[in-house]
């Protein structure tokens, strides 16, 4: 039987990275962690934003641009699990301009795939679906036909939704349904 690391012992180890200046593993564990946490059990979601803040301040301070685009990537992904949906969409736009003036295709492009996300869930359908084809676009030039393929199969469930909920709100209105 293998025995797999959980969530807290995750976290652990991407503090230990920290301690030691090790920004890319402690972002990887950090990563792998969130991956495993259980949103119904969080018990102190500002601990993990806290330490967010304290690794993305070391790498302010430090002159660190292309490890500070990746906590702000990694702080928006935890405000997106939180359900703090602006303050994740603040982080992806931080971290998307930064990533995009040190040329970081790979990363603008994974970055754009968090933001429409977040931008989906917060109801801007258009946005989303303009930011996801955004992302297309790059990893297109990239050669990546595989995410390309993906995305465009969640472009068309976007527009899918979004025609039914026009097709619902016309119906309602037509038929007055709301004034009830």
């Amino acid at each position: 039987m293998v025995a797999s690391i959980d969530h807290a012992e995750l976290f652990e180890k991407s503090r230990k990275f920290f301690e030691d200046g090790d920004i890319f593993n402690t972002l990887e564990n950090y990563e792998r962690a969130m991956e495993r946490i259980d949103r119904t059990k969080i018990k102190n979601k500002q601990e993990y934003i806290q330490f967010l803040e304290s690794i993305l301040k070391h790498c302010r301070e430090n002159n660190l641009p292309e490890q500070e685009a990746l906590v702000l990537r990694a702080l928006g992904r935890t405000y997106s699990i939180f359900k703090q949906y602006p303050e994740s969409m603040k982080s992806h736009y931080q971290s998307l301009k930064i990533q995009k003036k040190l040329g970081k295709k790979l990363e603008t492009a994974e970055g754009l795939i968090f933001l429409a996300e977040d931008l989906e869930v917060s109801g801007n359908f258009d946005k989303s679906i303009e930011t996801f084809r955004e992302s297309s676009e790059l990893f297109q030039e990239m050669g990546k036909l595989r995410k390309v393929k993906d995305i465009k199969k969640e472009i068309t469930r976007l527009k899918d939704f979004s025609r039914e909920m026009v097709e619902d709100e016309y119906i309602l209105h037509k038929f007055n349904v709301d004034k009830y």
